[in-house]
């Protein structure tokens, strides 16, 4: 079964296959697991409106916490 969330995510933003998969991982880095929990769409969400998947992994996760996502 195809998560909603995620093909909605790819459409609206354009995301190819290795940029929707660097989204998830990048959730699951940030202690995100369950892609139909709040938290992870909205950090997925965040990540791609504020244009982050282009930045290399370290970076995009060091921006992600500087904006208050990840473990609290």
């Amino acid at each position: 079964m195809e998560n909603t969330f995620l093909i909605d995510l790819s459409v609206k933003f354009g995301l190819d296959d290795d940029q929707l998969s660097k989204v998830i991982d990048m959730c699951y880095q940030l202690d995100y697991t369950d892609i139909d929990d709040r938290e992870f769409q909205r950090a997925a969400t965040f990540m791609c409106t504020m244009n982050l998947v282009g930045l290399p992994a370290e970076e995009l996760i060091a921006e992600m916490k500087r904006k208050g996502f990840g473990p609290k």
